[in-house]
C-alpha cells in the first residue's frame, strides 16, 4: 500500500484518528479502518426534544422572554452533533469553538432507550449511554427519532464490538 498523506483525506477522518493534516499514514491504516466503518446515524437533535420551551417561546414571542426561549432551543440544536458508527460514537459540541469527544463502542457498558409522555407526543426519544471511560462516562443523545431502530442498531453494534475485542462485562 502506498503511503497516503492526510492532506488528501478529509479533516473529519483526520480528527477521527487524532492525526494532524500533513502527517502521513505509511501503511494506509486510516483508509482501511474508515472503509470498514458503517455510519449508523448522524444528525442533530430536533426542536421537538424541548416542546415546552418551543411552544412557550412561540406563545411568548411578542415578549422578550419568548425570544430567549427560542434562542436557547436553537443554540442547543446547533451546538451539538452526534455521529454513531459501527465502531464509535463521536460527540461534537460548541457553537463558536468545537470540541470532539469519542467513545469506542467496545467500552460501552449500558445503552438505554427513554421516552417521556411529552417525548412520545413530540415524536422524539433519548438514548442514554454509560461507558467505561474516566473522562466521558455518561452520554445522553436527546432528540433522536422516536422509533427504536437507532437503539436496536446501536445495541447490535456494541455487542459486535465487544465480541471482536473479547470484552466481558464483569461489573453488575
Amino acid at each position: 500500500c502506498a503511503p497516503v498523506c492526510l492532506d488528501a483525506l478529509s479533516s473529519e477522518r483526520a480528527c477521527a484518528y487524532h492525526l494532524r493534516p500533513g502527517t502521513c499514514d505509511e501503511g494506509g491504516i486510516v483508509n482501511q479502518l474508515v472503509a470498514q466503518e458503517d455510519v449508523i446515524w448522524e444528525g442533530r437533535p430536533t426542536w421537538r426534544a424541548w416542546p415546552g420551551r418551543w411552544i412557550a417561546g412561540w406563545v411568548l414571542l411578542p415578549v422578550v422572554v419568548g425570544a430567549f426561549l427560542l434562542l436557547s432551543v436553537w443554540m442547543r440544536t446547533r451546538s451539538h452533533r452526534w455521529k454513531v458508527t459501527s465502531r464509535r460514537i463521536e460527540v461534537e459540541t460548541g457553537l463558536f469553538s468545537k470540541r470532539v469527544d469519542t467513545i469506542e463502542l467496545w467500552r460501552v457498558r449500558d445503552v438505554e432507550f427513554r421516552q417521556s409522555l411529552f417525548d412520545r407526543i413530540a415524536g422524539v426519544s433519548t438514548v442514554g449511554i454509560t461507558a467505561h471511560d474516566g473522562t466521558f462516562p455518561a452520554l445522553s443523545l436527546r432528540g433522536l427519532p422516536a422509533d427504536r431502530s437507532i437503539y436496536d442498531r446501536l445495541m447490535n453494534a456494541v455487542m459486535q464490538a465487544r465480541q471482536q475485542r473479547g470484552v466481558m462485562n464483569l461489573n453488575p
